[in-house]
């Protein structure tokens, strides 16, 4: 199910499908909500995405519609 800007919530898990900058699906943490999309934290990713992590210093802009509530809150 996809987030919409009142379930997203600040500090909520979430993955996310590639995008532009990232070539695999992540997972990350909404640090900041914005109208249609979310400032995740990076916290879960491909290692052949790690370069892309470091240029994005771990944070990425990514819209609502793309992306998953993370069925379990745990973090590796």
């Amino acid at each position: 199910m996809t987030l919409s800007k009142t379930s997203a919530k600040i500090g909520l898990t979430v993955t996310a499908p590639a995008t532009e900058n990232m070539q695999a699906p992540f997972t990350g943490q909404i640090e900041k909500i914005y109208e249609n999309a979310a400032l995740l934290k990076i916290t879960s990713y491909d290692p052949s995405d790690e370069l892309n992590v470091k240029a994005l210093h771990d944070k990425i802009i990514v819209s609502l519609k793309q992306l998953k509530k993370q069925n379990s809150q745990r973090q590796a």
